[in-house]
């Protein structure tokens, strides 16, 4: 079966983002066209190069974070 590697598809691959079968189909395809292995290259690459991004946020967002919080509470009523 030809499958037609876009690459969103081979982006997918990169991420981890694929049905496992997609990985051996994928090798096969880089075996049998360098064309789709050079383009899965320049885009692993790219990936590689991206900077890592930091998820949590800083502790002073966190805090404005808290402190507007706190100031929007409206009062319990007892």
């Amino acid at each position: 079966m030809d499958i037609l590697y876009t690459s969103n598809k081979l982006i997918q691959i990169i991420y981890g983002e694929a049905e496992l079968n997609e990985y051996f189909q994928l090798d096969d395809a880089m075996a049998e066209d360098p064309a789709i292995r050079i383009e899965f290259r320049k885009l692993y690459d790219a990936v590689q190069s991206l900077p890592q991004v930091k998820l949590t946020p800083s502790k002073e967002i966190l805090q404005n974070i808290l402190s507007i919080s706190k100031n929007n509470l409206e009062p319990t009523r007892r």
